[in-house]
């Protein structure tokens, strides 16, 4: 094998592992970005059950300003009723109006009732989840954590593969260079065995005299249909 052919090997395998790598570091991020958009969600969850509880306490905050309004109308109606002289007319129709504003108020109290056993079924459900949550957000923290020390050590064998590719190209011909660059802007695989007289890269049969020089150490073989550099072991 001609030598320089054996370089340009040894260019394509560090090509390869710097690929190989750079691929392995998109998943990752990818698979960091998708626990992040899961981190999110429950975030998002813990905002709603935040909210529900809010807008319940508000409620309440609501239906007890209408009750002390409510009871202060009725301690007025009383108040007429019980000073002064009226008719029997508006005597009748106060009682009426302290009757409807009870019953009024006797419902404003069961929804009071009724929301403050919400919310306080909503603290303690909110408290388990939000327990739940935090280990869970903690969780997929630690994991994208562990991921993005993958990456750095990823990162790391990038740095040395291109390092020594570098060393490699020192020994390589400029005009080699630039074949080998111009067939790798097309293909991953620029240099290719020959295997039962057929080029691996484009499964095509190749000339003897092809085969030939690809034996010798004297020249460089490329293939008459694809044009890669060829070899043979």
């Amino acid at each position: 094998m001609n030598k320089n052919v054996k370089k340009l090997l040894d260019l394509q395998t560090a090509d390869r592992v710097i690929r190989e790598k750079r691929n392995q570091i998109d998943s990752i991020e990818k698979r960091q970005e998708k626990i992040r958009g899961q981190i999110e969600e429950i975030e998002e969850k813990e905002r709603e059950r935040e909210e529900k509880l809010s807008q319940l306490e508000r409620e309440s905050k609501e239906k007890n300003k209408e009750a002390d309004e409510l009871q202060d109308q009725i301690k007025k109606y009383k108040e007429r009723l019980d000073g002064g002289i009226i008719s029997f007319k508006e005597t009748e129709a106060l009682k009426e109006k302290v009757q409807h504003t009870t019953d009024r108020l006797e419902e404003l109290e069961d929804d009071a009732i009724n929301i403050m056993m919400k919310i306080d079924e909503l603290k303690e459900r909110r408290k388990e989840k939000r327990s739940e949550s935090e280990e869970k957000v903690e969780e997929k923290s630690s994991l994208i954590e562990n991921l993005e020390e993958e990456i750095e050590e990823l990162r790391s064998e990038i740095e040395d593969a291109s390092s020594e590719r570098e060393a490699i190209l020192e020994g390589i011909p400029d005009r080699l260079i630039k074949q080998y660059n111009r067939l790798k802007s097309n293909t991953n695989e620029p240099v290719v065995q020959i295997k039962n007289g057929v080029c691996q890269g484009c499964q095509m049969s190749v000339s003897k005299n092809t085969i030939k020089k690809a034996r010798s150490d004297q020249g460089i073989a490329t293939c008459e249909n694809c044009s890669r550099i060829l070899y043979i072991r």
